[in-house]
């Protein structure tokens, strides 16, 4: 059932990618097409959940979803060909890699073909995913595909807390529009909705650093990414943790973008990711706010509002399904509860902050890296060893880790209104908030330092 799993995938990643590819068509390097497939996956998956969650509203009960995705296909592939016919067409030549471009690649391949296979042997022995996955997404996702009209009971208020009904949907829905075109709820959905998530943020985090800086950049993006394994581990365990890594990410390229060339439709785009990241995971939500807060106080300061407002409307679809989900379908949030004097005791208790400030410091010192050093430790000190000497992308440097820094603040805020065990929720959730922000943190780091073909250039030393 493998292959026929990963065929029902391949409508959604054509619209997707044919998306991106309508409207941002200039392509500069064969490997811009690596980017440009990698953000088409998870836009394409992110879209066809959204229309899918219309689809049950609207239709529930009515086995006809592939359809309606070949017929958007067959919309979009339309377009994207007559806007082609009005292009010239690009050729494009084989890039010219130097060898120290070469033997970085090659050994950033290596790390990633060993732990991609390490992810699948890691898959199959867990076909149903972790505690999170089958509690949460595979379990939403067969409440949805055997409830017919009755699909909301998969996030019924009756449920206890541990199985978190108010979760955003998008891999239920995923999952569950898989099983209805196979007719079978096989487990490889889940586990190649996993797989795919991860060769996008991959595919994404080489290509926009090839784009920004260079193809041996790029390569050691790959290693950064693939070379640990509290990030890559998680793209086998079935939960959302690295589809919402994408979707931070993918805001930031998109960010990135748009601060070297000014096109509206790249702030557009970021916008848009950002929202998929609301509809992926609550933390998401976390990353709209902090964004958008971010982007629109440095409109005050630059007097500047164009690109703020093109951001603000690429939120607005995927946020009102949200908004819709959230108040019609899904039951409260945990954290709402417990009123007013109780979240503010919890934020004054100086033991929790002592807590969770030693639990964060730990982390960040310690864990996820090499040789007992901590990965975000080794990121700031390959900053500071290698920073380039130039405000390259600086603007776009900046606002990013403004928006990440606010992101791991809103972290820090909601473990101090935690309604679990202060202990039990650090200890089983802290890691997976750091996979979040990572592949971002990766990219921004490396667009502000010097590439391995300057490194290494016979000139510099």
């Amino acid at each position: 059932m493998s292959l026929p799993s990963l065929l029902t995938f391949i409508p959604p990643i054509l619209i997707g990618t044919l998306i991106v590819h309508l409207l941002w068509p200039d392509r500069k390097s064969p490997l811009d097409l690596i980017l440009q497939l990698s953000l088409g996956i998870g836009l394409g998956l992110g879209f066809s959940s959204l229309l899918y969650y219309v689809y049950l509203n609207l239709f529930a009960g009515n086995p006809y979803f592939l359809y309606v995705e070949i017929i958007f296909l067959f919309a979009v592939a339309t377009a994207a060909y007559l806007k082609h016919t009005k292009t010239t067409y690009v050729t494009f030549q084989r890039p010219k890699l130097s060898f120290i471009q070469i033997t970085v690649l090659a050994i950033a391949l290596l790390v990633t073909v060993v732990s991609f296979l390490g992810l699948v042997n890691y898959s199959r022995q867990r076909a149903y995913g972790d505690w999170d996955a089958w509690m949460i997404y595979n379990r939403s996702a067969l409440f949805i595909h055997r409830g017919g009209e009755a699909w909301q009971d998969a996030f019924s208020p009756g449920m206890d807390l541990i199985f978190h009904a108010d979760y955003p949907p998008l891999l239920a829905l995923n999952i569950a529009a898989r099983w209805e075109a196979l007719n079978s709820e096989t487990t490889f959905a889940p586990m190649v909705l996993g797989f795919l998530f991860t060769l996008s943020v991959l595919g994404l985090c080489f290509g926009a650093l090839a784009n920004f800086k260079s193809p041996g950049q790029g390569s050691l993006g790959l290693i950064f990414l693939s070379g640990v394994s509290f990030f890559l581990s998680e793209g086998g365990r079935q939960t959302a943790d690295v589809p919402l890594a994408f979707f931070m990410l993918a805001s930031v390229v998109f960010l990135f973008f748009y601060y070297r060339e000014k096109r509206v439709i790249f702030m557009t785009f970021a916008a848009v990711m950002a929202a998929l990241a609301a509809w992926t995971k609550n933390e998401g939500l976390l990353f709209v706010f902090t964004s958008a807060g971010v982007l629109f106080l440095t409109a005050l300061w630059k007097r500047s509002f164009r690109g703020p407002l093109f951001y603000f409307a690429g939120l607005l679809l995927p946020l009102i399904l949200l908004f819709h989900f959230k108040t019609q379908v899904a039951p409260p949030s945990e954290f709402a509860g417990g009123g007013i004097d109780v979240l503010f005791q919890k934020l004054i208790d100086p033991a929790r902050h002592q807590l969770i400030f030693n639990a964060f410091k730990s982390f960040f010192l310690y864990s996820g890296g090499w040789f007992g050093i901590g990965i975000y430790l080794i990121l700031v000190g390959y900053y500071l060893l290698f920073q380039t000497r130039v405000g390259e992308n600086s603007h776009a440097v900046l606002i990013s880790l403004a928006i990440l820094t606010v992101q791991f603040i809103g972290y820090y805020l909601f473990y101090l209104i935690s309604p679990y065990d202060l202990n039990w929720h650090i200890g089983y959730s802290l890691n997976r908030l750091f996979v979040h922000a990572y592949p971002a943190t990766v990219f921004v780091i490396l667009t502000a330092t010097r590439t391995p073909e300057v490194v290494f250039s016979p000139e510099t030393k």
